[in-house]
């Protein structure tokens, strides 16, 4: 039981920590326009290249959650409640600011693809938790 809830808090934590780093990369290579006002509640007026860096952090969120949850505790189930989690904080994101159509199907595909491919990579033996 320990073990299971800490490969979903770590592969939360790794999913949380993927996706900000893929849109820290993404606003230093495409910064949002001058000007732009975060406040506005809307991401239809930035430009294609800056919205994409969101959704491959979703998708390499959920990859990187779902395997390290997976190598923890030893259990693909836990892959995909790391997927639907990154899908639920994605799907909240949408409903708190308008965003593009193509973004929000891409949002709700990309996580689910993350979470496949996460249990798909090799695993391994599971991570050793000393247990006294």
């Amino acid at each position: 039981m320990i073990r299971t809830l800490a490969g979903l808090a770590v592969g939360l934590a790794v999913a949380i920590v993927s996706i900000m780093l893929a849109e820290f990369i993404g606003h230093q290579l495409f910064p949002p326009p001058r000007g732009y006002d975060m406040s506005q509640g809307s991401a239809l007026s930035l430009p294609v290249e800056t919205l994409i860096w969101p959704v491959i952090g979703w998708l390499l969120g959920a990859i990187a959650g779902s395997w390290v949850a997976i190598r923890i505790c030893g259990k693909t189930w836990a892959g995909w409640v790391i997927a639907l989690l990154v899908l639920a904080a994605t799907i909240f994101n949408f409903a708190l600011f308008s965003h593009p159509m193509w973004m929000m199907i891409a949002g709700a595909i990309a996580p689910l693809a993350g979470g496949w491919v996460g249990q798909r990579l090799p695993k391994g033996r599971p991570v050793e938790i000393i247990e006294e």
